[in-house]
């Protein structure tokens, strides 16, 4: 049997009693410390001393999670004292259940075992089994082609696509339990494609040194990105444009080599398998952000490098890296927004009736944009 250990413990708590603390936990259920698979935390104990230690000596990779994703866990012994400290009602059982990749507490073996040190300071250690996977059951949502939707969910979805962000910044160590992943992959299949074709290949990174690979090939696109910014170059690097270290699950997006479907494409071939692959991003976007995780779409890259480090087929076109994971908190604009890089257009610059308006060509490109391909009837100058 495999477990994993949620620990929460008071600010400079030594290693001394973190381990008798750890031992008697694991004395409790008959297990021994070669069966413990990971520790998780909150992440304001990602810099405790004695907490790191702990998972140094054993050789356990510690993961930490943000007080928002515990919160979302339901435990059954959860505090309100430990909420107003931490900002979630559980820590130690949370951090369990998610380290083991799980959010149902059944799975914990050890709830709660409290053990106060000789110098006065508190630790909590929770024990949850590690179940072997399984294959995942199909999800039972409500799929009623006739359903009518209330006011209230009408509502929620709307304010679902405004708080979507395009994520950077990721809480480090954190995981996607394994039932919330099975519900990402669920919104990727939901999507429509053109002529049912669904073109979108998702290769999960596990590899952390193919991880590692593929961030340098995303660091050596950003050098060159900013050479080619001329007089925002300076501003451009000073943003974080990805989380592919950072993030907890990180997918490769291919679009797989063409199928041959006919139909819906026959005159746009390239350009609907494109949007099939955009449109099913976007129900994995919109499912991540109701699942509190943060994704982000990272395109900087050269296709070759990523087609030579995936061992991809020939055909096959790699369209992004989705960085993916719980994130301390949501940016309330989107970033670039936030960072004043760009505005958002209004909807006066996006709609018309029947035929298009001249004053779509209003304005000049600005340095850090494309050149436009040569389809458009607005005459464009570039500075």
């Amino acid at each position: 049997m495999k477990v994993a250990l949620g620990i929460g413990c008071d600010r400079g708590t030594p290693l001394s009693t973190l381990e008798r603390a750890v031992d008697e936990a694991l004395a409790m259920a008959g297990l021994q410390r070669g069966q413990v698979t990971g520790v998780g935390s909150i992440t304001l104990k990602a810099d405790e001393p004695g907490l790191l230690a702990l998972a140094a000596q054993a050789g356990w990779p510690l993961h930490f999670y943000p007080a928002t994703q515990l919160a979302e866990v339901v435990v059954p012994h959860p505090s309100e004292t430990v909420r107003r400290h931490t900002g979630t009602p559980s820590v130690s059982e949370a951090a369990a259940l998610l380290a083991a990749g799980t959010t149902e507490a059944s799975a914990l073996w050890v709830e709660k075992h409290r053990l106060r040190g000789d110098d006065g300071r508190n630790a909590t250690v929770s024990v949850a089994r590690v179940e072997p996977r399984a294959a995942t059951p199909p999800l039972t949502a409500n799929a009623d082609p006739d359903r009518r939707f209330t006011a209230a969910e009408r509502e929620a979805v709307q304010s679902l696509m405004q708080v979507r962000r395009d994520m950077r910044h990721f809480t480090a160590g954190a995981q996607v339990a394994e039932d919330v992943r099975a519900r990402l992959q669920a919104a990727l299949l939901a999507a429509p494609s053109v002529g049912l074709m669904q073109p979108l290949r998702v290769l999960r990174i596990t590899a952390p040194a193919l991880r590692d690979r593929l961030a340098a090939a995303v660091d050596e696109e950003r050098m060159r990105t900013a050479q080619a910014m001329g007089s925002r170059a300076a501003e451009f690097l000073a943003l974080k444009v990805e989380g592919v270290r950072e993030c907890a699950e990180l997918w490769a997006l291919v679009l797989a080599p063409d199928d041959g479907t006919l139909f819906g494409r026959r005159t746009l071939a390239s350009e609907m398998a494109w949007c099939s692959a955009g449109a099913a991003v976007q129900n994995l976007w919109l499912t991540a952000r109701a699942e509190h995780l943060g994704l982000g779409w990272v395109s900087l890259f050269e296709p070759g490098d990523l087609h030579t480090l995936l061992a991809l087929p020939a055909g096959a076109v790699p369209l992004g890296l989705l960085c993916i994971g719980p994130v301390d908190r949501f940016y309330p604009v989107p970033m670039l927004v936030q960072e004043g890089w760009r505005q958002k257009r209004p909807a006066t610059a996006l709609f018309a009736e029947n035929s298009w308006d001249p004053t779509w060509c209003d304005g000049a490109a600005s340095p850090g944009t494309l050149p436009s391909v040569s389809l458009s009837p607005c005459p464009v100058s570039f500075t």
